[in-house]
């Protein structure tokens, strides 16, 4: 029993020091690691920040781990700098052999470390590796396979974005403005031709929020494939919506026909989108349409019908008034009492806002 003891007592004692060793040890590689950085930021930043006047033959080596420091301050470097200080920097980190060591640490078992490679592949615009990254955009890690796809628009954008429109529409775990911001970076044109054809291709869920933040790429070039796109398929009630979303933001006149025609749409929210579409592109003729919204049954629908209505440039407050005063239902007219005072206050003249301020400035006499 007394053996017992020691042995037990022993085996805390190990414990104890194994565990005090570790904390030891973690905090000596912790401090080795941060000593590590403060040197080589002294030594790369200055070098980093005039990449113009650096000699490339004098520039010092790097081991392994200072070669990871040097990744950080070189991406760093690379993201808001112009075109030209760009080609330099990656000039410099190819003659120290960033390249080569980036392919190494793309096949790291860290993750962390697998990012940063692809994120310096992708600055480098290196296309040796583009078999390599183009087989992680399949990959389940949600978050390394987004940064692959960054990595080639990068390195190519044109020959990236056949291999990515198939993908977007099927990552669920890809959030759709991220890649609306991705997307991006290969220009507006060719971002919003991509966004429609990866919502043609994938899931409606997917689609129809990929389709909603086509008017951030600010390009009409994504307007005629969406149209076609409503014209060869019928689509689901949330892509529809989508659509009709985008045509008020884009306010061509050339949508007014699928506006028009889907404010009786038997989907609420697809009417809602309707009406507050036709507020945005409408004309005088639209104003029945949307008075007939005014007593649809859905209070959502009543509600961005009445915006609508007073957000028509044919529209008067004379009208909305008079409006007011003959609508046969007390919601409709609950609706349009918000509109009405709204639009009083869009259309009142300046001065009249600032009372207080005229006063002031009034000089008086003594």
């Amino acid at each position: 029993m007394l053996e017992l003891w020691y042995v037990t007592a022993l085996s805390i004692a190990c414990m104890i020091l194994l565990l005090l060793a570790g904390i030891l040890l973690s905090r000596m590689s912790r401090h080795a690691k941060e000593r590590r950085r403060q040197r080589v930021t002294a030594l790369w930043q200055p070098l980093l920040e005039q990449c113009h006047d650096a000699p490339l033959d004098g520039l010092p080596s790097l081991t392994p781990p200072e070669h990871i420091v040097f990744l950080y301050l070189w991406n760093e470097q690379s993201e808001a700098k112009s075109d030209a200080t760009t080609a330099q920097l990656n000039r410099m980190a190819r003659h120290i052999g960033t390249d080569r060591f980036a392919k190494g640490l793309l096949r790291s078992r860290l993750l962390r470390r697998r990012i940063l490679a692809l994120v310096t592949l992708g600055r480098l615009r290196d296309r040796s590796v583009w078999q390599e990254i183009s087989a992680l955009l399949t990959h389940p890690n949600s978050f390394l396979a987004f940064q692959a796809a960054q990595a080639l628009l990068l390195i190519d954008a044109t020959a990236a974005i056949p291999l990515l429109v198939p993908l977007i529409g099927r990552r669920t775990d890809w959030s759709p403005l991220k890649i609306t911001s991705m997307l991006g970076t290969a220009g507006p044109d060719l971002a919003s031709e991509a966004i429609v054809q990866a919502a043609r291709q994938g899931d409606p869920v997917v689609a129809s929020r990929l389709i909603r933040h086509l008017p951030t790429t600010k390009s009409p070039r994504g307007l005629s494939a969406l149209r076609h796109f409503l014209h060869k398929q019928p689509p689901s009630d949330d892509v529809l919506a989508a659509c009709l979303f985008v045509f008020g933001e884009f306010r061509d006149p050339t949508d007014l026909h699928v506006i028009r025609t889907h404010l009786s749409n038997p989907a609420w929210y697809v009417r809602v989108q309707a009406a507050t579409a036709l507020g945005k592109l409408g004309t005088q003729d639209d104003e029945a349409r949307l008075i007939a919204l005014l007593n649809d049954e859905q209070w959502w629908v009543r509600y961005r019908a009445g915006e609508a209505l007073s957000s028509l440039k044919s529209m008067t407050e004379e009208k909305l008034e008079l409006l007011q005063a003959t609508l046969p239902t007390p919601e409709a007219q609950e609706i349009l009492a918000p509109m009405l005072a709204k639009f009083r206050v869009r259309h009142a003249p300046h001065s009249a806002h600032r009372p207080a301020d005229r006063v002031a400035l009034t000089p008086t006499s003594s």
